[in-house]
This record gives C-alpha cells, structure tokens and sequence, in this order.
C-alpha cells in the first residue's frame, strides 16, 4: 500500500485515481498504464487496504478502479464505503468474471490498455471526460 502522507499528485488538477486490485501483475499493469496516461494511481491490494488509503489520504479522489473479488472486503463491499465516504468519487468495477446486475460501469477482464484508457474516460456520467494533466 502506498503511504498517503507522502502521496501528492504532480500537478494540483491531476485526476486521482485509488487502484484496488489483489493481483500484483494485473495491478502493475493498470497502474503503469493510466500513469503513463497522466493520472495520479494510489495503490492497495484489497479492498481493506484500498478504504484504509482512502481514510488518510487528505486530497480528493476522483475515481476508484477496484476489482471485485478480493480477499479481506470485496470490491463492491468496498464501493459502498466508498460512496459514503467519498460520495464524489467515480467508481468502475473489474473482473475476470462476468457479474450481471452491479450498478457500477464495468470493465470485464482481460482487456488491453485502450480498453482501460477508454472505460477510465466513460466513467464521467455527464459525458465529459476526465481529462489528466500532462506530466
């Protein structure tokens, strides 16, 4: 888990983005993909760690990207304490497995870094893309 305290985006209008995802290489993958896009990627393994890196980390996050199944709190268990925490806060759903009915966007693994890049930039309800800063 990344340590909050020390976490800054590079620019104050870099859009946050809190990874929750328990396999290491899946997570590498995305992190460096939407870092290389320009967003700011905090990272937790599960859904545990992912609400504990919310709870102190002091700036605003814009999306949660989570996988659904992981150990400890689950990805949808996690998007619940998400919303009541941080009720700005986007949220997208992953998983290798299809699950029908989740009220969140989902993006259905395994998927290329287009496909990420593209349900990271859906994910805004009224149309407007976020928009990262450069780095």
């Amino acid at each position: 888990m990344n340590r909050p305290e020390h976490l800054q985006p590079f620019h104050p209008d870099q859009t946050v983005v809190l990874l929750a995802e328990d396999e290491v290489m899946v997570q590498n993958i995305v992190r460096l993909t939407l870092e290389a896009a320009g967003y700011f990627v905090l990272t937790a393994h599960d859904g545990h760690e992912a609400l504990q890196l919310s709870r102190s980390y002091s700036g605003p996050i814009q999306l949660l990207l989570t996988d659904i199944m992981m150990p400890r709190m689950t990805g949808l268990e996690l998007c619940q304490h998400i919303r009541m925490e941080r009720p700005q806060t986007k949220i997208l759903v992953m998983s290798g497995t299809h699950h029908p009915g989740t009220k969140y966007p989902y993006l259905s693994k395994p998927f290329s870094p287009d496909k990420l890049r593209e349900a990271v930039r859906q994910v805004e309800p009224d149309g407007v893309l976020f928009r990262p800063s450069a780095v």
